[in-house]
């Protein structure tokens, strides 16, 4: 098998080549994880923007028991939405969190669990729920968006981070028994996910 030998001054010029295609590569990596986190950004104020002219603010703070505004949630397993993801990576993800329900539409959420990287995450989030269906024996459900920030991720793994967004379904019982289903869909290279909490009033 002959051996391919080629000028020096080709070698420099296709090297020269590649970096330059590795630099394109990254600028185009970098302005793709900055528009993702704008788009996030743009969309929940959107959404937010959006309930807000829709579905006037008629129920505040003193439509709720004082007894049930908090709850405890109880991070639990997660479905991912790629095979690859599934077989990989970690589908239990136990965690604990506090939730205050300050109206019937909004909310807020802080606390950690065990994300699917087997390290631990800690959120910090606001939920827009302004739609509401009633169901019978008085369990209801509601579905928003909520937004905030969440640790515990590479770029690699979450391209907004530390912004998350995500769909929210919220159901509960007549004494605020529940739960919480937090959809996440695919976004790139990485996997979205379907999430479960187990919600008990305090």
């Amino acid at each position: 098998m002959a051996s391919r030998y080629i000028p020096i001054d080709q070698f420099i010029q296709e090297a020269q080549a590649y970096q330059r295609q590795r630099r394109k590569a990254r600028v185009r990596a970098l302005a793709i994880t900055i528009a993702t986190r704008l788009l996030l950004i743009l969309a929940a104020l959107a959404i937010v923007a959006v309930g807000y002219l829709t579905f006037p603010s008629t129920a505040d703070a003193a439509e709720l028991p004082a007894a049930n505004r908090w709850s405890l949630d109880i991070s639990t397993t997660s479905y991912h939405l790629r095979q690859w993801a599934r077989d990989s990576l970690n589908q239990s993800n136990p965690g604990l969190g506090f939730e205050y329900q300050y109206s019937r539409n909004w909310g807020a959420a802080a606390g950690f669990y065990k994300n699917s990287y087997s390290r631990t995450s800690a959120y910090l989030l606001a939920a827009y729920t302004p739609l509401h269906l009633a169901l019978p024996a008085a369990w209801r459900v509601s579905a928003g968006l909520t937004a905030g920030m969440v640790s515990g991720y590479t770029s690699a793994e979450a391209p907004a981070r530390p912004l998350a967004l995500a769909a929210l379904i919220e159901v509960r019982d007549p004494q605020d028994w529940g739960i919480n289903i937090v959809c996440v869909p695919n976004m790139g290279p990485s996997a979205g996910f379907v999430g479960l909490q187990l919600v008990a009033p305090l």
